[in-house]
């Protein structure tokens, strides 16, 4: 082992997925959640052998969206030598980038608000309170949009952003309440003003 780090070892899985593998048996601390997307390269996280913290890396050729991650929500996790630390899947790209198209629209000019971190999406400030915006509202500057929770924390999602004008109005909220969002994910489906 070197102090730079590890590339971690892939396994083959079903249908286009891949379990990233610990190169060791340590403790491991993720960088990455599920439903992120990973690529070469990028690292995943450190494991912790002895007391020292070694960065963990994906290796070449594996890409696509984590669709599991040992230890659920833990920050640190023991593992084993071999355990799988996450499961990328190649066909999970796929599907989201469908849904992302459709919603952002395919013709030039279409607006996005998108998501600025990862996290699970509410679109209202409680089950009994009517959602922030909806389909046909016009979002001014400033305006919260929704709320993104990430470890147990509810952060505001307020409409900004140099690339957007000061208000749109709104084609689609594209996430559900509860969904699973990544940085990057569109969250409105915007029309500039001038289309209106």
């Amino acid at each position: 082992m070197t102090d730079a780090g590890h590339v971690l070892r892939a396994r083959a899985g079903d249908e286009g997925t891949s379990d990233l593998l610990a190169p060791s048996v340590g403790i491991f601390t993720p960088v990455v959640a599920e439903g992120e997307l990973v690529s070469a390269g990028q690292s995943i996280g450190t494991i912790e052998v002895l007391g020292v913290r070694r960065e963990l890396t994906v290796p070449n050729g594996v890409a696509g969206r984590v669709t599991n991650r040992v230890g659920g929500g833990r920050t640190r996790v023991p593992v084993q030598h071999g355990d799988a630390l996450l499961t990328v899947s190649i066909a999970a790209i796929g599907r989201v980038s469908e849904v992302a198209a459709t919603a952002a629209g395919e013709t030039e000019g279409t607006l996005s608000f998108i998501a600025p971190m990862s996290g699970r999406f509410y679109g209202r400030p409680s089950p009994t309170e009517p959602p922030f915006v909806v389909a046909g509202d016009i979002v001014q500057r400033g305006q919260t949009v929704g709320l993104l929770e990430v470890m147990t924390t509810f952060n505001r999602l307020v409409y900004q952003g140099d690339a957007l004008p000061e208000g749109a109005p709104i084609e689609q909220v594209v996430p559900s309440d509860g969904d699973d969002v990544v940085r990057g994910d569109v969250i409105l489906a915007l029309r500039s003003s001038a289309e209106s």
